[in-house]
């Protein structure tokens, strides 16, 4: 109850501060900023501002106090603007490599592949395993979904996915262990 009165009174303080100096208010936001297109987002952050930390005196300089509190407020924005601006800068250079468009060829053939594991899932799983590894990866499922969608617990799903995930692993192992080891019976009769 105490909580509902503080807001109350907060909100009804900054509600007569805007009230009376929404041109003071405008003034600085204008002053501090030079993108006219935020200005109204200021404005309202201003505000949504002042009810969660009113003004801490009424005695106190009322249109100095909103100077110093609105250059803080643009300050901050522009800090959370160019960290922002960083970041996904950052993930940009991470991730440069992902967003390069794939010649035709190559899609066919990772097409392909995928195609040829959800095969080898088919052929060499248990039913449950095959489902768990179908829900996770080919309809993009977690854990939850997929139990759900298999009528178990997550606990099941994820005991699944580990061990037909590791069956897969040994399996394409051994394929490949044999491709080699035709290679070099094919290279020695030649």
């Amino acid at each position: 109850m105490n909580a509902d009165t503080t807001a109350a009174r907060n909100m009804k303080e900054a509600t007569e501060i805007f009230e009376k100096h929404t041109h003071t208010i405008r003034a600085a936001i204008r002053f501090h900023i030079n993108d006219a297109s935020s200005i109204d987002d200021i404005f309202q952050d201003f505000f949504l501002s002042l009810v969660e930390r009113p003004v801490p005196r009424r005695d106190q300089n009322i249109k100095a106090f909103i100077n110093r509190a609105i250059r803080n407020d643009v300050l901050d924005a522009a800090s959370e603007n160019r960290s922002y601006h960083q970041r996904n800068c950052k993930y940009a250079q991470m991730h440069q490599d992902r967003f390069k468009s794939k010649a035709p060829d190559e899609l066919v053939i990772h097409a392909e592949d995928i195609r040829q594991l959800f095969d080898i899932v088919e052929n060499q799983l248990l039913q449950h395993e095959t489902e768990a590894i179908i829900q996770k990866y080919r309809y993009d499922r977690d854990a939850d979904e997929a139990a759900k969608a298999m009528g178990v617990t997550r606990r099941s799903v994820s005991h699944y996915l580990c061990t037909g995930m590791k069956k897969i692993r040994n399996f394409v192992q051994q394929e490949q262990y044999a491709d080699k080891d035709y290679l070099v019976e094919a290279e020695a009769l030649a």
